[in-house]
């Protein structure tokens, strides 16, 4: 079976922590930075709004491929709300998504990204910038506008395509979750 790993990165005038995730998602001001992503074992690549939207990815959704996130219930919804309805992809079915974060947690790990690499000893670890980078582009200065600092934009874009690698080699060195646990 293939498989897309995918992690965003995106921002809001909502605040995610007080209105949670669905209301963020749903949000008309939330908008995604970027999304990282990889095909099974392929390199990890970066697409930004300023380009297409790759139309491999529109295929593999359609053919019903599994999706892996971490922390995936984050990921669909902002697929869902966000990417589906802003650049008219077609919106996978919940039985696509596949969390590492539940992964992890079902292989009795933490279930934070940063806290599993050190549990599995994996040699991809998560990069201790991105709450940094969160700051400075994610949430909202005071006037309503967002840092739109090309240089930060792009350590933001590495920052993603990282939390994929690590994503991937933690997922690859844990045990699969059976059916029943993808119910």
């Amino acid at each position: 079976m293939s498989i897309l790993w995918l992690d965003y990165e995106t921002r809001s005038r909502c605040d995610l922590r007080s209105r949670g995730s669905y209301n963020y998602a749903q949000d008309c001001s939330t908008e995604i930075i970027c999304m990282a992503h990889a095909f099974d074992d392929e390199d990890v690549v970066l697409w930004t709004p300023l380009e297409p939207f790759p139309q491999k990815i529109v295929e593999f959704i359609v053919r019903g491929g599994q999706i892996r996130a971490h922390n995936a219930g984050f990921d669909r919804l902002i697929t869902e709300f966000v990417l589906c309805h802003d650049y008219k992809v077609p919106t996978p079915l919940l039985t696509q998504w596949y969390c590492t974060a539940a992964q992890a947690r079902a292989n009795c790990a933490p279930g934070s990204l940063e806290d599993v690499g050190r549990f599995a000893s994996t040699s991809m670890r998560k990069d201790h910038r991105g709450s940094q980078l969160i700051r400075l582009l994610c949430i909202p200065k005071a006037d309503g506008t967002f840092n739109t600092d090309p240089t930060l934009l792009a350590e933001m874009g590495n920052y993603a395509l990282q939390d994929v690698r690590t994503m991937r080699a933690i997922s690859q060195a844990m045990r699969q979750l059976s059916a029943d646990e993808l119910l």
